[in-house]
């Protein structure tokens, strides 16, 4: 079975250092299925990307690559968000981890949990 395959489900990202641009409490639901990513907060704000095998034998760390797309409320242009960069490595296969990541160049402390599969 391909192994980006077994990861299929529902997750839940949480800071684990607060910061006053995001609320202590504030959560990402994220959806993995065949190694795309989806997910979103309650302020509107949205994950995109891929989950990536990294090709080291004595690990099994999975690369995450995407965006993460910011509403503009406050201002009115043709492009009404941003988009930065997010990239980390994570193990796929743990019910729930801590890890860094980059999220458009300042490194965040995240907990990850398993919530659980995806319907059919």
């Amino acid at each position: 079975m391909n192994q980006i395959t077994r990861v299929n489900g529902l997750f839940e990202v949480i800071r684990t250092k607060p910061s006053p641009l995001s609320a202590p409490a504030s959560r990402l639901i994220l959806v993995c299925r065949g190694g795309r990513l989806f997910g979103a907060d309650s302020e509107g704000r949205v994950c995109m990307g891929r989950l990536l095998p990294q090709r080291v034998h004595h690990m099994r760390l999975s690369a995450i690559r995407g965006t993460y797309e910011i509403p503009l409320r406050r201002i009115r242009t043709r492009n009404p968000s941003i988009r930065v960069p997010i990239f980390g490595d994570v193990d796929p296969f743990a019910r729930s981890q801590n890890t860094t990541i980059s999220v458009g160049g300042k490194t965040i402390d995240i907990e990850i949990t398993y919530l659980g599969p995806l319907p059919p």
